[in-house]
């Protein structure tokens, strides 16, 4: 059963605490475990005071911190109760095969990389051979293709085709981004728009006030959750690559 917000809170202030109590000056090791994990001191205090309820970004940043650790499967194994739930309940990767290993490193590979960021993506959805990496990224893919195969990240179907390995990448809100921008610029196609079923694509942008916009927030993570709900009947699968990318966001700018 996943732990109620409450406990989560509890759990997360409690291991922020051990953690800060380590040092002698609390400003300086919150202003550690910051720079470790990219979470803003604001949103440090506000787990602390718990007024703050941590989602699965965050939790994903803090506890890779905490638990000092790259591999997200060890970060589930190793994080308390409260916390393994509520990563195992948000993550829809954690659900699939228990063999598959989620390594920080090949994120940052995704990264920086955009060629090793749609192989990897297309190998999920519809296993290539050689001879489309070179039609569409000539030798650099053929490079990124040894690569990915060496790291574990690819492995052999067999019949010439490539698929994915048992070492994965987790998707911080980073890499949601930059992968998301990436398969929108490449495969959404505004032409099919008038055609049923087709795609679907949607924008809207207005001033709201702060109730409006946190419901907007829960109808979209409701979807998403219901969308992979979905996939739990194995009938649901097929041969019809797909991808989703979702953002609800200010029109402000990210502050420094």
């Amino acid at each position: 059963m996943e732990a109620n917000t409450s406990e989560l809170q509890d759990q997360v202030r409690q291991d922020i605490d051990v953690f800060v109590g380590r040092y002698k000056d609390p400003r300086k090791a919150l202003n550690m475990l910051s720079s470790r994990s990219n979470i803003h001191t604001k949103t440090l205090k506000r787990l602390l005071d718990k007024t703050h309820r941590p989602g699965y970004q965050t939790l994903y940043k803090l506890y890779s911190s905490l638990l000092e650790t790259t591999d997200l499967s060890s970060l589930v194994r190793n994080a308390p109760p409260a916390i393994r739930d509520k990563l195992q309940k948000s993550d829809p990767q954690l659900k699939t095969s228990p063999l598959h290993k989620y390594n920080l490193d090949i994120e940052k590979e995704i990264l920086k990389d955009s060629c090793f960021a749609e192989l990897y993506v297309l190998a999920e959805t519809q296993p290539f051979d050689l001879r489309f990496v070179k039609h569409r990224f000539g030798v650099y893919g053929e490079e990124i293709l040894h690569k990915m195969l060496q790291m574990n990240v690819l492995r052999q179907l067999g019949n010439g085709q490539y698929g994915l390995g048992e070492n994965r990448a987790p998707f911080s809100a980073k890499s949601i981004k930059s992968v998301g921008i990436r398969l929108t610029e490449r495969y959404s196609k505004p032409s099919r728009t008038d055609e049923n079923y087709a795609n679907y694509m949607g924008l809207f942008f207005e001033s709201v006030n702060e109730l409006t916009y946190r419901k907007w927030i829960e109808i979209e993570e409701r979807a998403f959750r219901e969308r992979i709900e979905l996939l739990q009947d194995p009938s649901s699968r097929g041969t019809l690559p797909v991808f989703m990318f979702s953002v609800i966001d200010t029109l402000r700018e990210p502050s420094s």
